[in-house]
């Protein structure tokens, strides 16, 4: 199936990003996907490894707007209470949708929600998610330097 290698590294991302946060972003990111992966590197294809670095390294490389990004969405709410789960979800969310150049963008609403549900996250959680990813797609500009990873 086309694009489902992009559903496998948003969660393999996931994974290396949550850890990332609990470590306090102070770990070598790759050194951390790469012991996540290192027992299913047999099980997935190249692409899948690649997109995950790309997710990974694109959004730790942007952390900071992306951060800004999220916090001026949030009604209510302060940035620093957001689950790591949540945190996680909405920068890969927020990456990919303002920063990858990819062909389905509302594959990532989906995949992304799908993520929530696989970590048990609740349904305020989901519409919280898609609530705040759905804003800032749309206020949000296309940025001009898009990454282009498949």
């Amino acid at each position: 199936m086309i694009g489902k290698f992009r559903k496998k590294a948003r969660e393999i991302a996931l994974k290396v990003l949550y850890a990332y946060e609990l470590q306090d972003k102070d770990a070598d990111i790759n050194e951390l996907l790469e012991d996540i992966i290192k027992d299913i590197r047999n099980k997935i294809s190249e692409k899948t490894l690649q997109y995950a670095y790309a997710i990974v390294n694109g959004i730790v490389e942007h952390i900071d707007e992306i951060d800004e990004i999220i916090k001026k969405y949030l009604k209510d709410w302060r940035f620093e209470r957001l689950g790591n789960i949540e945190k996680t979800l909405l920068r890969i969310g927020t990456y990919e949708l303002l920063f990858a150049d990819i062909p389905d963008k509302g594959r990532v609403f989906i995949d992304i929600l799908d993520l929530a549900k696989c970590y048990s996250l609740g349904e305020d959680a989901l519409k919280f998610i898609n609530g705040i990813l759905s804003n800032i797609y749309k206020n949000e500009k296309k940025r001009e330097h898009t990454e282009s990873y498949y």
